[in-house]
């Protein structure tokens, strides 16, 4: 029987709130651009897109069994109002099903894990008010609802970004602006397996902080990624917070230089986290792909710039097998278009080992990237140069470019 939460929403006025006042330990970087050789095109098996004709947005994905599952908004279906989308594909790019899911005036999925019995997915309710909430959803195998949850840290806008499935749950990382000063904060809530809500906590001060992307650390505790323009060395920082499993600040850190920096993703190393975002402070080009490495305790590791003359971002970081990392995102600077699916692979010390790029004539934007095989890889996002529709989904399999 389909388990419906209407409301988890937890909409304490903000005295009620729990935040986590965040003093940030900043670290001052005057830049490390790697040695980076120009981005060729990319070794493409498949490309696939999925739509209608209206604007259709593919944020995520990941591995299924025998294929893989995608997630977005669209606004071809329901009369034109954002619909959120999931479909399931097989390992040929061909549609297994799909589900749409409509909620408010609108919603939209922005990740999808998969599961042993099914698939998690975060996404966000767009509300009539103006306000936003989150919300996540499991589904089984063939996309059949087994629990749904709406998510609130207090009234206004509230949004989910991303989750991590850890020992006992999941922990999911957005930003909220609900205490009702125009800034934002890091928005982080734990539920159990079943949905049930564990806690849900707020960190911040003053002017903006956002979490982008979570990932479970090797000592259990949780490693949150996002930037802040509050405190550090100058517009926006990159922002680091570690939890502990009760919802606990352990510390705080803050890098970058003196123009925004922005981390979008994290991923869990052996000995640390690898964070990913994009830096005007330094590099080449109008922005870069700026990489960095900490320890358990935060401290730097290694920290790498790449990128062309042009606008050049990360967007996802999937760890590999061989213990390198496979970053995702879009570049103005190489490829064919207007902007292209960008992805290179790195390997623990930061060296990049190959980059690739994959696009059209239009716009194509990349938000995610799986490991198919040894040296294949899916990536996932969104195109102008395809459909009838302002955008579609779309979604590429491409050999490793080595």
């Amino acid at each position: 029987m389909v388990q419906q939460r209407k409301r988890a929403l937890l909409l304490f006025s903000f005295f009620l709130l729990v935040v986590v006042m965040v003093s940030v330990l900043s670290v001052n970087l005057t830049g490390n651009s790697g040695a980076f050789q120009v981005a060729k095109g990319a070794n493409l098996i498949w490309e696939r897109n999925y739509g209608g004709a209206g604007d259709d947005r593919c944020f995520y994905a990941a591995n299924a069994e025998n294929g893989y599952v995608i997630v977005g908004s669209a606004t071809s279906f329901g009369q034109g109002a954002t619909s959120a989308w999931v479909l399931r594909l097989n390992q040929d790019g061909n549609v297994v099903w799909n589900r749409t899911f409509s909620e408010g005036v609108g919603s939209e999925f922005r990740y999808v894990a998969g599961l042993d019995d099914g698939f998690l997915l975060v996404g966000n309710i767009f509300l009539s008010s103006g306000g936003t909430s989150g919300c996540a959803v499991k589904i089984d195998e063939d996309g059949n609802v087994m629990w749904s949850v709406t998510l609130e840290a207090g009234s206004g806008v509230n949004k989910l970004f991303s989750a991590t499935k850890v020992q006992d749950g999941f922990v999911f990382v957005g930003l909220t602006e609900s205490a009702g000063s125009g800034s934002s904060q890091v928005w982080l809530v734990k539920l159990g397996f079943d949905g049930n809500v564990v806690w849900n906590k707020v960190y911040g001060g003053l002017m903006d902080f956002a979490g982008r992307g979570v990932a479970l650390m090797q000592d259990g505790c949780y490693l949150v990624a996002g930037y802040t323009n509050s405190i550090g060395n100058g517009d926006y920082d990159f922002l680091a917070l570690k939890i502990d499993a009760a919802g606990m600040l352990l510390w705080n850190r803050t890098y970058g230089g003196v123009e925004s920096d922005k981390a979008y993703a994290v991923a869990s190393a052996v000995d640390g986290c690898v964070i990913v975002g994009d830096t005007r402070s330094q590099g080449s080009g109008d922005s870069d792909a700026w990489i960095i490495k900490i320890d358990l305790e935060g401290n730097l590791v290694w920290e790498k710039a790449f990128g062309g003359s042009g606008f050049d971002t990360p967007t996802c970081i999937t760890p590999l097998s061989d213990g390198s990392y496979a970053v995702g995102g879009i570049t103005f600077s190489f490829g064919n278009g207007l902007r292209d699916f960008w992805l290179f692979k790195v390997d623990d010390g930061g060296n990049v080992l190959w980059s690739c790029t994959v696009g059209r004539s239009n716009y194509e934007e990349a938000y995610a990237v799986v490991q198919d095989t040894a040296d294949r890889f899916v990536m996932a996002g969104w195109t102008s140069s395809l459909g009838e529709g302002r955008y579609d989904f779309y979604v590429v399999k491409i050999k490793a470019c080595a």
